[in-house]
């Protein structure tokens, strides 16, 4: 709502509440004409004025909610059940109200008085136990956007020790920043440390992951750097600067936030400080070009203790035959990376396949594998005909009863119940190398390289507890899995040969 005017957003708040100007003006002490030209944006508030009128709108509002109406708001605002009482609600709504009027002033050219306190309150705000919501980056990076269509974020977190419900807010922020991606040059920089992750491992790894993989597209770096474990810092360079502290048992205290261009500045220019010298960077980018050619995948393969976890299906327990066929179906006449793949299908056959291998294959992902053909090959997206695929996952049943090597497990449900709507995480883990693919796009299909040490431990850890804890989703009986491949392959073919009779 960063084009609201305060006009525009009190008029919506009256309707929302089913209020009348009159009623409102009485209770503000402003004779009805006033409140008519804030809302036709004929005047303002006076600035030394501001704080006190919203804050008395923001109680007025509330105060005059039905459940009904209150529902109405809460939708509008896109906030979700963490508001938890109407105190929160009261400083939301304050907020909203001075954002509004600053955007509305800003536009106005109205003049701030400096060196004064109304010049304070403007420039800053604070709210004491608040709840922090979906909008707390994302709703305030869009506000704040410079003149020059250029978002510049640096964040310092230990999402680890904030609750699941601020956390998960704070880590879909990438998506709703890369809605910006093509009107804004968007840079975000996250400064990350894992203080207590092992008290939830298994969703803070699932939630870094996530971080990582989605919106390849966006210009989004993960630091690993030891950070203060009770705060959350992020600022947006010439534009505004957000901290929030937290108690002991996760309950976020308060929030500030400061437009202050030397607060602001001192902020980004200490982070980034902090950043260059004490982060690690905890990943790199490779596309898959690179990761041919330069032999990482070989290495990869031919390493020990591999562990995969298979988000999506790919070119691994694929028939060598059908490995060149679909590599030459995508890669054309590239001689020199036809050679590498033929190198690579020979480690896979030879070596790879007669090795001790661990393998979590997502049991929906290999549904609609069999009944799409879609895949990707080397992280390109691609689509296998039904002969194609009927040959791949055949020869995936006939490694499980030959090899005694080779273990499958299925995953039948998810390992963190709230990221159920996000597509399956893939993490390939070997003693020196581990990897996670990014979500492939038409023009990026990277392969991300984690390059942390005490990162890739964790993820180490994360796919043994899964492997050996998680039997709630994971159906490891070898005679199970070999069936349901089987049942899934089979029901798949009799639909295909229907529908081609029907096309016929």
């Amino acid at each position: 709502m960063n084009s609201t005017t305060f006009g525009q957003l009190l008029e919506k708040l009256l309707y929302l509440s089913n209020q009348k100007k009159g009623t409102l003006a009485k209770e503000l002490g402003y004779d009805i004409s006033y409140i008519s030209k804030w809302i036709n944006t004929k005047n303002l508030p006076s600035q030394k004025n501001i704080s006190e009128i919203c804050k008395t709108t923001a109680r007025f509002i509330v105060s005059s909610l039905s459940e009904k109406s209150k529902q109405g708001l809460l939708d509008y605002f896109e906030i979700s059940k963490e508001i938890y009482n109407d105190e929160v609600l009261v400083q939301y709504i304050e907020r909203s109200l001075k954002n509004a009027y600053m955007t509305t002033a800003e536009v106005k050219n109205i003049n701030i008085y400096k060196g004064t306190r109304s010049e304070d309150n403007y420039n800053s705000a604070t709210h004491i136990n608040p709840s922090l919501r979906k909008q707390y980056l994302t709703n305030d990076a869009e506000l704040f956007l410079s003149k020059s269509k250029k978002l510049d974020m640096i964040i310092s977190a230990n999402l680890y020790h904030v609750n699941n419900d601020d956390k998960r807010s704070i880590s879909v922020m990438k998506q709703a920043l890369s809605e910006l991606e093509g009107d804004y040059q968007v840079r975000v920089r996250f400064l990350m440390g894992f203080d207590g992750m092992n008290e939830d491992s298994i969703l803070n790894t699932i939630l870094t992951i996530n971080m990582i993989i989605a919106h390849p597209e966006m210009d989004f770096e993960i630091y690993n750097c030891e950070v203060e474990s009770g705060s959350i810092l992020s600022v947006i360079k010439d534009n505004i600067f957000h901290s929030a502290l937290f108690t002991k048992d996760k309950r976020c205290l308060l929030t500030n936030m400061s437009k202050e261009k030397d607060v602001v500045d001192d902020m980004y220019y200490s982070l980034e400080n902090i950043l260059k010298n004490r982060g690690k960077k905890m990943f790199e980018r490779l596309d898959s070009l690179s990761i041919i050619k330069n032999q990482i995948y070989v290495q990869y393969i031919m390493g020990s203790d591999l562990r995969w976890l298979m988000g999506s299906i790919n070119e691994l327990l694929m028939p060598g035959e059908l490995f060149m066929e679909i590599g030459r179906q995508v890669f054309g006449d590239n001689t020199e990376i036809i050679d590498e793949l033929q190198k690579i299908n020979l480690f896979l056959q030879n070596v790879t396949y007669s090795s001790d291998i661990k393998i979590l294959i997502y049991e929906s992902e290999l549904r609609d594998y069999i009944s799409t053909g879609k895949m990707n090959f080397f992280n390109i997206p691609i689509t296998l005909s039904f002969e194609q695929r009927e040959r791949h996952i055949e020869y995936i049943e006939r490694i499980l009863q030959e090899s005694e090597k080779i273990n499958i497990k299925l995953v039948g449900g998810n390992f963190v119940e709230e990221f159920r709507h996000n597509k399956a995480p893939s993490l390939y883990l070997s003693k020196t190398i581990k990897f996670t693919k990014v979500h492939p796009t038409q023009d990026i299909n990277d392969y991300v390289m984690i390059k942390n040490n005490e990162f890739g431990d964790i993820c180490s850890n994360v796919f043994d507890r899964l492997w050996n804890e998680r039997k709630d989703v994971v159906i490891e009986d070898k005679c199970e899995v070999i069936d349901r491949i089987s049942k899934t392959r089979i029901y798949a073919k009799l639909i295909n040969e229907k529908f081609n009779q029907t096309i016929k």
